[in-house]
């Protein structure tokens, strides 16, 4: 039986409208604090934005960070392309979000905190959902709506710890060259049909990438440089930021597939691999040991491929994800409709 919602009236409901960023005089930044969320107490959530409109026309491009409240190091990148954004130089706009989740981040936490849920899994969110899913929906419709093109910045969950990598819908065009352009050590192919914000992009045209900069609750300078200039990279080749022809000088490791591989016995874990190496099939990629250093068990890779990302504390229980392990190559055409 489908739960009842009662219809509120339109006195109560909040709305959210999309951003208009030609309402901004050419040439201007503008910082903003826009709603999209009710507390307990019937307060307004408010969420900043930052709208840098060109004096030039030009496309849209959409920046956003800290969709989970601990990953700090893509607010650091948006701030390092903000000081060197002049408005009076840009061709279109820039459209900042530099924290998404402001609950999540307010209590120092990855997940949403009403509901206990992974905010990019509920996007492109529903009116009458769950806490998270009408938060996402208000987001989507305020920030999404005048984007052509989205950077969502993203790091490792806690406990674990990524190479610099772009996951992207591979058979786009577009959105493959924005990741190529971002100069990560690895681009993992998805789809992402799975509540991701850069799917609900996806779904509604918008070429997009998702940006995996290194740990969480940490501002990591190295990733803010190379967010910045894989940023200004991709500004450059679509016309936002005139100078200097973008290239790619480093290919990436292309990788059509992923995994986490996990441990099926608790203890004391010691990896035996390293970010971005690659390891062959039956490579011993862990140990686990008891409290009196004896090994209980060992780990092999179950095939051929390159660390993504790895975890990083040797307290582990049964299940634990400690390495995922991406399949080095191209992905596969397409499945024709129909």
């Amino acid at each position: 039986m489908q739960p009842i919602t009662p219809k509120p009236s339109r006195r109560s409901e909040p709305t959210y409208e999309p951003i208009d960023v030609e309402a901004f005089e050419p040439g201007t930044r503008a910082d903003l604090r826009l709603p999209l969320y009710r507390d307990a107490l019937a307060a307004e959530v408010k969420a900043p934005f930052v709208v840098v409109r060109g004096a030039h026309p030009g496309p849209v491009v959409g920046l956003c960070a800290a969709v989970h409240g601990d990953e700090l190091n893509g607010i650091n990148i948006i701030h390092h392309v903000l000081e060197s954004a002049d408005p009076t130089q840009i061709h279109g706009t820039l459209l900042c979000a530099p924290v998404v989740n402001v609950p999540a981040y307010n209590a120092g936490q990855r997940r949403f905190p009403d509901d206990n849920q992974d905010l990019n899994h509920r996007f492109p969110g529903k009116p009458a959902g769950t806490p998270s899913e009408q938060y996402a929906r208000a987001f989507v419709r305020t920030f999404l709506g005048p984007c052509d093109y989205l950077i969502d910045l993203h790091t490792a969950s806690e406990g674990r710890v990524n190479s610099l990598y772009v996951r992207v819908d591979l058979h786009n065009k577009k959105a493959r060259r924005m990741a190529l352009l971002m100069g990560p050590d690895i681009i993992l192919h998805g789809r992402s049909g799975d509540g991701t914000l850069r799917n609900a992009a996806r779904v509604r045209g918008i070429p997009a990438i998702t940006v995996e900069a290194g740990n969480p609750a940490v501002f990591q300078g190295r990733m803010a440089m190379e967010g910045e200039e894989g940023i200004r990279a991709i500004l450059a080749d679509l016309g936002v930021l005139r100078g200097k022809e973008a290239s790619v000088d480093a290919p990436p490791v292309i990788c059509r597939a992923s995994r986490w591989l996990r441990i099926r016995v608790g203890g004391l874990l010691e990896n035996r691999f390293s970010l971005r190496e690659k390891v062959k099939q039956g490579q011993v990629l862990a140990a686990v040991r008891d409290p009196f250093g004896h090994t209980i068990a060992t780990y092999k890779a179950p095939a051929a491929g390159i660390v993504i990302g790895m975890s990083r504390s040797p307290v582990a229980v049964p299940g634990t994800r400690f390495c995922h392990l991406g399949e080095i190559g191209e992905p596969p055409p397409p499945r024709k409709k129909g």
